[in-house]
């Protein structure tokens, strides 16, 4: 019996991307979810890779792992958001 290491490569990281994806819906904090969302990003990169097309693999990780996730992160970041329960200094 032998293996077709291309089809269990490719289950692997499809598992990983929906995994991933799944991550990113079910996550309660919003950093998080943009770390599963640059997860998942990573494993459609890696499956581009795999499928031969090595420029968009290139682009997918420069404009969404970098810049987009990037981005998210610093709105989330510079977003003043009101903690429910909080004193007289949090208005």
């Amino acid at each position: 019996m032998t293996i077709d290491w291309e089809l269990l490569f490719f289950i692997v990281f499809a598992g990983y991307t929906i995994g991933s994806a799944l991550l990113v819906v079910f996550a309660k904090e919003i950093v998080r979810n943009v770390t599963w969302l640059a997860f998942t990003f990573i494993g459609v990169a890696i499956i581009f890779i795999f499928l031969g097309a090595e420029y968009i693999a290139i682009i997918q990780i420069l404009v969404y792992v970098g810049a987009v996730s990037v981005l998210i992160l610093f709105g989330v970041m510079l977003t003043k958001r009101r903690l429910t329960g909080g004193g007289q200094c949090e208005r």
